[in-house]
């Protein structure tokens, strides 16, 4: 009877991993965990299931959703590719990056702990000195930001769609040549809380 439970656990595991695929960057380093998301059954994408999910890696089973995120792209794109992750070597730290409309993109960084994905939010631009430069600015019709970690664990949030106020001059508060892109600089504290560490101009490519 053991072989035969054993045998049912393992098939139905198979079938609920066969159901969702891991996004571009979704393994964890340690390969415990992964983000996955469903494909899409038809061409619309309005029509499949958005769900962006934790999966244990260990087992082939779901965890549960990521509440937070969508693989619907605001109707663009295909579950598959609009989103991507980041980790943090020691698999603690998740960063998701989701398209949220044709020229649009959010992302959100979640905690690792006990295999539960806790949301993390990120300080106010105006906890920053330059952030008070930012109030009342009005952006493009197609906003949007992308994460990423560094190696020494910074966590950097390029941000696009500002429409300068172009009676200011930027360069004075420490932003030479903002024209519309910004880049945010969290690093984590003592306590594990994250702070704005700096707001900068994203060097040209």
């Amino acid at each position: 009877m053991r072989n035969i439970l054993t045998a049912v656990l393992l098939l139905s595991s198979h079938v609920f991993g066969g159901e969702w695929v891991v996004t571009k960057g979704g393994l964890s380093p340690d390969k415990k965990l992964a983000v996955a998301v469903f494909p899409q059954k038809t061409e619309f994408i309005d029509e499949a299931d958005d769900s962006v999910l934790l999966i244990d890696q260990t087992t082939g089973r779901r965890i549960g959703p990521l509440e937070e995120v969508s693989s619907s792209g605001g109707t663009w794109g295909s579950t598959t590719t609009n989103v991507h992750c980041v980790w943090s070597p020691d698999s603690t730290i998740l960063i998701v990056n989701f398209r949220t409309g044709r020229l649009m993109h959010s992302s959100q960084i979640y905690r690792i702990r006990d295999r539960r994905a806790i949301p993390l939010s990120l300080p106010a631009a105006t906890t920053h000195p330059k952030g008070k430069l930012l109030e009342g600015l009005q952006s493009t019709a197609n906003p949007g930001s992308e994460i990423t970690l560094t190696k020494d664990g910074r966590i950097l949030r390029r941000a696009w769609g500002y429409v300068p106020d172009w009676n200011l001059d930027y360069s004075k508060h420490g932003l030479s040549g903002f024209e519309g892109e910004l880049l945010f600089d969290y690093r984590f504290d003592l306590r594990g809380q994250l702070q704005l560490h700096d707001i900068t101009v994203p060097a040209a490519p």
